[in-house]
């Protein structure tokens, strides 16, 4: 299990608190109806980057909810990773796999922000990068928590079928 939601939090709070002071997006009105739609609440001085990760946050909470596995493959997590690597310079090899990448790219964020500490502008890039990671991790920990549901009935099913036989 990867650990992505707390890359050196002063750093993130600082860097947040920066960004925020810098950006003044006006959300998309497709955003504004989205968010309506969901339920959450337009806030003034929310950022169209802000709006989209509580979108991402609202979706994946639903589908918990209903027990609906993210509508994301493993190759698409994958690719996803892989660009989100490549978008902040993460090298990765073709054998290293999903939390490997993660993982590393949470190292370099976090390097990346220690060192943009006062240039707002690349801090609210790095926070952009730093909302989709978390993004990514949730839905690589929700598909990893649906694989192991899925192993461990179909382990109960095969127990089963052992005992049912006299195999066990």
């Amino acid at each position: 299990m990867t650990q992505i939601n707390s890359i050196n939090a002063a750093d993130t709070q600082t860097a947040a608190l920066g960004v925020q002071a810098e950006e003044e997006d006006e959300l998309s009105t497709s955003t504004k109806k989205e968010l309506e739609a969901l339920g959450i609440p337009v806030t003034e001085g929310m950022t169209e980057s802000q709006a989209q990760q509580k979108i991402q946050e609202a979706r994946l909470q639903k589908q918990a909810e209903a027990g609906i596995q993210p509508d994301v493959s493993e190759a698409e997590l994958m690719a996803d990773v892989k660009t989100l690597a490549g978008n902040i310079g993460v090298a990765y090899s073709e054998s290293d796999d999903t939390e490997e990448i993660l993982i590393n790219i949470a190292n370099e964020l976090e390097a990346q922000i220690d060192e943009a500490e006062n240039n707002p502008q690349e801090l609210s890039t790095l926070m952009g990068y730093f909302n989709q990671l978390k993004n990514l991790d949730t839905v690589f920990e929700e598909m990893q928590s649906v694989q192991t549901a899925i192993y461990a009935a179909m382990d109960m099913v095969a127990t089963k079928n052992k005992q049912e036989h006299g195999l066990e």
